[in-house]
């Protein structure tokens, strides 16, 4: 009986941290470019949603790239490819250059992520194989929370072009890391399979369910936590620090359900109820954000259960995604469609939010798409029910 290879997974999981700490780095030291180069806030915005667009366009071909070509290859590329968009960016003194630092890290990123799920997969038990999936479910909140902690110090330290070098460095000795890792793991199988019969295979209903889903959620989850300070800032004059710490300890506690889900899909729990108790538990906690009643105590309470409870689909999502591949250590076309699908959310969810708000005036009007988001998430849920 093949056994867990820990050693592996936590070097793949830390990969994937990394690898999210491009998208967090950016949050901290927004605000010293726009100054630094004189960018204009729909130029801000683009810096931050690019890695969105990308994978919003090309989440599944990449995917589909890395099934054909061979999972630990791709990754490593990933990593290298990010480092020197990293390295490019610390050089770019103007909006171009820097637009295109991020799009070299937005293509290494995407291409790093759709890879590394199925190094996990193949390094796990049959057993043991939801608990890991669930655990590779956290690496977006671990690596963003963990920049949010690490970004400050080292802006202070040598500003934000030496963070864009440190983060550049710290990708290409983790590359070496994965290397070592993973060098005794042959991908042979990965040239059996062609690309019609992973792309066949993905075409099916419970697959693309939970694509479906992953939307629903992404398009909530980006949506709260994106404006949440935002909310704290203008309507109750929190202090900015104060409001981004809130919003860095709601997005942190995603990782909790992350990790259940795994936990308690391996002890028999059906997953389409947990989707179902997330997509409910999500709607209720983000309309209790948004209202207008809830004070920033209780805004902050709340966020951090919708995150929280949240987190139980990214997590089941991945464990349903290594059932549906045509074998657990192919599900790079799956993860790359799930990708997919959180970039269309992330791109299409703020700009719904902001739209309502400006028409209405109220924050409130922003229920509209939680209401929506949450009784399509729960159909698909229930149309899981037979498949999941």
């Amino acid at each position: 009986m093949i056994q867990t290879h820990w050693p592996r997974v936590w070097a793949a999981f830390l990969a994937g941290c990394i690898a999210a700490f491009q998208i967090g780095k950016t949050f901290a030291s927004l605000s010293i470019i726009i100054d630094e180069l004189g960018l204009s806030l729909f130029q801000a915005g683009l810096i931050l949603s690019l890695f969105s667009l990308i994978a919003a366009f090309a989440g599944a071909g990449f995917g589909l790239l890395s099934d054909r070509m061979g999972h630990f290859h791709t990754a490593l590329a990933g990593l290298v490819i990010s480092s020197c968009g990293s390295f490019l960016g610390a050089t770019a003194f103007t909006i171009e250059m820097l637009l295109i630092s991020r799009l070299i890290e937005g293509f290494g990123f995407i291409i790093t992520i759709v890879a590394l799920p199925s190094l996990i997969s193949r390094s796990a038990s049959d057993r043991q194989r939801p608990l890991v999936m669930g655990i590779w479910g956290a690496f977006m909140p671990a690596g963003i929370g963990a920049s949010m902690l690490v970004t400050p110090l080292l802006l202070e330290w040598h500003g934000w072009r030496g963070l864009w070098n440190d983060v550049g460095l710290f990708m290409l000795l983790w590359a070496a890391i994965l290397y070592v890792s993973f060098r005794g793991l042959v991908d042979k199988e990965d040239t059996h399979l062609s690309s019609s019969d992973l792309i066949t295979n993905i075409l099916r209903t419970g697959p693309l369910l939970v694509v479906a889903g992953f939307i629903c959620y992404s398009t909530l989850f980006q949506s709260l936590t994106a404006f949440l300070p935002t909310m704290l800032v203008q309507d109750y004059d929190v202090e900015l620090k104060l409001a981004a710490h809130f919003g860095a300890l709601v997005v942190v506690g995603n990782i909790i359900g992350n990790v259940s889900a795994g936990w308690l899909i391996g002890r028999g729990y059906m997953p389409w109820k947990l989707l179902v108790v997330s997509f409910i538990t999500m709607g209720i906690c983000a309309s209790i954000v948004f209202s207008e009643f809830s004070d920033p105590t209780l805004k902050t309470v709340f966020g951090f259960l919708f995150s929280a409870f949240g987190g139980l689909l990214p997590g089941t999502a991945f464990v349903l995604a290594a059932r549906y591949s045509i074998k657990p250590s192919h599900m790079a076309l799956m993860a790359g469609a799930m990708l997919q699908g959180a970039g269309i959310g992330q791109t299409v969810g703020p700009l719904m939010i902001t739209s309502l708000v400006e028409n209405s005036g109220q924050w409130s009007s922003a229920n509209l798409v939680v209401i929506g988001m949450t009784g399509t998430g729960l159909f698909c849920a229930w149309l899981l029910r037979s498949r999941a």
